[in-house]
Formats: C-alpha cells, structure tokens, sequence
C-alpha cells in the first residue's frame, strides 16, 4: 500500500481521515500545517498528499508548490470552491467537504493508479483567441477546443473533461445555455466553468452566480490571469529538469 501524508490543521478532520486510509492498509502520517508538512517531507517522501486549502500562515496552494518540488502529487480535500485554480495548478485531485470514506479511498485509487483528471475544454468562436489560450495551455494539459455550446456538449460526452472555460457570446449556444445544461446534466453539473467574455455588463450579469461558475472575467484580464495560474509549477517543471 502507499505512504500517504494528511495535512489538516483540525485535529478530528486528520483523525478521521487517517483512520479511513490505515483501515485499508495505508501508511498514513499527518501535520497540522502547512509548515510541519514542510519539515516532514524534508525526511520522509510520502506517494501522496490530502491537503486542506484553508490553514494559517501556509495555504494548500502553497504547500502544493513546495510538495510539487518533491515530486508529491497533492489532492486537496477542502470546504472552499477552488477547483478550478487547482486543476490549473497541476493538482492531482479536489474533493469538496464534507466527503465520505469511501470518496476519500477512491480518489487516492484513482491517482496512484496514475488516472489523470482529464483536458480543458475550450469553448470560443473566435479561432485566434483559442490559439492565444492553448498556447499557454498546451503542453502542460490536454486542450480540446468548440466553437459554441452545443459542439462543447458533444465534446464533454466523448472525452473526459476537467474544466470548461467557454465565451458567452458565441452562435448557437451561448455560454450561458451552455453552463445550463451543465448543471442540468447529473453526470457532468459538478464540472467547473470558467466564464471569460469583452462584454462587461454580461460579465457583472448576476445570473453567473446562480450558476455556480468558478470564475467570471474580462478577456483582457483573463490571459493574464491564466498565465499566473500556471507560471508556478511551470518554472518548478523548469528547475526540476535543469
């Protein structure tokens, strides 16, 4: 079985946890924080960490920079709704609390067993702006690109998605329509949606919160945006293989 690290800086969280993973046979050590996670792993090299975001001083973003660093992959299991950020920061998996034993074993399954989240899907009609995002993209994720909503749903039913960033705006299915069948869809309402559009006031529109959607920007801001998202574990990519 694997070595597995829990850092939770709730004491009945990482006890629960730990339980549930050394019941199947795991090595299971935990930290309180960010920091003692740190110092842990400086000795010990675990195949995986469950990671909170949430925790003083030291965030599970951060924690993940310096376990990418090591060659841990990170899963984190938290109460906030970042999932998009994380899958953009190289995050092996994200599970929303409150989750179950059985949730928690399985996703630990699925990343040892090396299955990937799956590719971002690219939904802009404009053909130059989505070569502007995939060149940023590519070649850390699998990008798959629509023109509209309703050739993104035909793409989300034959390849496994892991995040949508979609235009609003766009010739059949709008961005809009598209989010609203997401949610409809039980097998797919979970998947995280970026909203990216130069119309502003469709950007401030407040049907995007009753939609869920992990983002809402200006497309002259969302590059920049994108770029910062993913900068940091390239330039770790960049160190490690220096």
């Amino acid at each position: 079985m694997a070595k597995l690290l829990i850092v939770d800086d709730d004491d009945e969280t990482r006890v629960w946890m730990a339980t549930a993973l050394a019941d199947v046979g795991h090595d299971v050590r935990t930290s309180p924080s960010g920091r003692d996670a740190v110092r842990v792993v400086s000795t010990w090299q675990p195949d995986l960490a469950l990671v909170d975001v949430l925790m003083p001083e030291m965030d599970g973003f951060a924690v993940h920079r310096v376990l990418r660093s090591h060659g841990i992959p990170t899963v984190f299991v938290t109460v906030v709704k970042r999932e998009a950020e994380a899958i953009l920061h190289g995050v092996a998996g994200y599970l929303e609390k409150p989750v179950t034993a059985g949730e928690l074993r399985a996703v630990v399954e699925r990343v040892l067993g090396g299955a990937t989240s799956g590719a971002i899907l690219l939904v802009e009609d404009d053909s130059f702006l989505r070569q502007v995002y995939r060149s940023v993209l590519e070649p850390k994720f699998e990008v798959l690109e629509a023109e509209n909503g309703r050739d993104a749903l035909s793409v989300i039913t034959t390849h496994a998605v892991a995040l949508v960033i979609t235009d609003i705006h766009m010739p059949v299915m709008n961005g809009v329509e598209l989010v609203r069948a997401i949610r409809r869809d039980p097998r797919i309402r979970d998947m995280p949606v970026i909203v990216q559009s130069c119309d502003t006031s469709a950007v401030r529109s407040p049907v995007w919160s009753g939609l869920h959607v992990s983002r809402v920007m200006r497309k002259e801001d969302f590059i920049g945006w994108l770029i910062g998202q993913i900068e940091e574990q390239l330039s770790t990519v960049s160190v490690k293989s220096a």
